[in-house]
């Protein structure tokens, strides 16, 4: 099972309408891009805590941006996310660094 099906094992449609966490627009289950919060990229992981719906436009406007990632994770993930930024974001953002 990939990611995107692991997504919508654990995020039931309203009644086959998804919310794009960006922009708040109403989707279809076909229209839908399972992204990843933190971009594979820079070491992003598949695990639920790293991925949000986002229509194509948002997901696309995005790219492997890193602007917007804190407050991505923390809306998706609530206390998880402040968990995952203490642990891991410190690596990611080293790498981040690395690369520039």
């Amino acid at each position: 099972m990939g990611y995107r099906d692991e997504w919508f094992k654990h995020n039931p449609s309203d009644h086959g309408w998804y919310t794009c966490a960006a922009c708040g627009k109403k989707i279809r289950k076909a229209d839908v891009d399972v992204d990843h919060i933190v971009p594979q990229k820079y070491g992003g992981s598949d695990r639920l805590f790293n991925l949000q719906c986002l229509c194509k436009h948002c997901n696309r406007s995005k790219q492997a941006s890193m602007k917007d990632t804190v407050p991505d994770l923390f809306k998706t993930n609530g206390k998880r996310a402040v968990r995952g930024v203490k642990n891991g974001l410190t690596n990611i953002a080293k790498k981040v660094l690395k690369r520039k």
